[in-house]
């Protein structure tokens, strides 16, 4: 059963990426198939993990606004057992963009039941 965890807090500064970035990598290295989800628009999750945004054909963004297919935009990393969804300077103006999207409080929920079954953890690098 895969566990879905979401590293939050309201203030900025006080280590979800951190956090979320080494839970996922011990939990890879633990040998538990991990999904690491950058929805920071600065991505700092994304280039922990070795990922070069600039290099990429999808992302978060994609998957959330443009109905992209999450199988396509998550990453493998160099990292045993860690996949990444990476992050987009365009989620900035997500918020925006999902205020017209119908059910917009549920996308990314959506997106992840697609994925579940390959992971035993998904963790949520929040903004």
């Amino acid at each position: 059963m895969c566990r879905v965890i979401a590293v939050s807090n309201q203030k900025g500064g006080v280590g979800k990426t951190t956090t979320a970035v080494n839970l996922s990598s011990a939990f890879g290295a633990a040998g538990k198939r991990t999904l690491l989800v950058d929805t920071d628009p600065q991505g700092n999750s994304s280039s922990g993990v070795g990922i070069d945004r600039r290099k990429l054909s999808s992302s978060v963004y994609d998957v959330l606004i443009r109905d992209a297919d999450i199988h396509e935009a998550i990453q493998t990393t160099e990292f045993n057992h860690l996949d990444l969804l990476p992050s987009s300077l365009d989620l900035a103006g997500a918020e925006i963009e999902l205020a017209e999207k119908p059910h917009r409080e549920s996308v990314l929920k959506r997106a992840i039941v697609q994925v579940k079954e390959n992971y035993d953890y998904i963790l949520i690098d929040c903004p």
